[in-house]
């Protein structure tokens, strides 16, 4: 199974190199941030083989089920703690994060992500990132395996710690590595969760972004996702 994950791996990224001089152009718009746009992620610096956030926030990778005895697998960075993804080269100068997955059954509902932290903690707590003033996220994504991707905007430490349950969107996702655009305000929370104020509970505090595949009433699937360039524009 180990060696079937890696070569899922491997394969994204040689898919993602047929595309080099569109993904190394697409790459080099996100590389800084201007008045209207805030990198939150390019994952073009690592540390210790972890890709990072724009400003040195920590990645990892995250699982949950409904069944806990037949958790999600997943294969990031190798003997990673905690867990984290792996850098994908996609072309020479541009670097994004991925992660091999294995849904299984039986399982109503399991997930598997990448949470990206906006900075590193200062004295052991969570820095939050007042993104309020911008009406969209874009990012690039590539999946084998998944038709859908789920974003999250997170926020704890800062007035509200839900265990699950935040504002989220869906992506449909198309062959190829592509850059999808989402409105911030159709990020919506289920119906069981506790309610938020989208803009002054979340996203005027927002301390992390997942990004992963999920299913209800799960089939067996199995596939690799590659993240890069997450943005906050205006």
């Amino acid at each position: 199974m180990r060696m079937e994950f890696f070569r899922y791996l491997i394969l994204a990224v040689l898919i993602l190199c047929v595309a080099g001089p569109l993904a190394a152009q697409e790459a080099s718009k996100a590389s800084g941030s201007d008045a209207s746009k805030f990198v939150y992620a390019d994952f073009q610096n690592l540390q210790n083989g972890r890709p990072v956030s724009k400003r040195g926030g920590v990645t990892r990778l995250n699982r949950y089920s409904q069944n806990p005895a037949n958790p999600p697998q997943y294969r990031g960075l190798e003997n990673a703690e905690p867990p984290a993804p792996a850098a994908a080269r996609v072309t020479a100068d541009d670097i994004a994060a991925a992660f091999d997955y294995e849904l299984r059954i039986p399982n109503e509902w399991e997930g598997v992500n990448i949470e990206i932290f906006g900075e590193p903690e200062k004295e052991g707590k969570l820095v939050a990132d007042d993104v309020s003033a911008y009406k969209y996220i874009t990012l690039r994504a590539f999946a084998k395996g998944a038709q859908f991707i789920r974003i999250e905007l997170i926020t704890r430490g800062q007035g509200a710690n839900l265990e699950s349950g935040y504002p989220f969107a869906n992506i449909r996702v198309g062959p190829g590595f592509n850059t999808y655009k989402l409105k911030l305000d159709t990020f919506t929370q289920p119906q069981w969760a506790m309610p938020l104020d989208l803009k002054s509970d979340v996203l005027k505090k927002l301390t992390s972004i997942s990004v992963g595949v999920f299913c209800d009433k799960c089939t067996l699937e199995k596939g690799t996702v590659v993240i890069d360039n997450i943005a906050f524009e205006k």
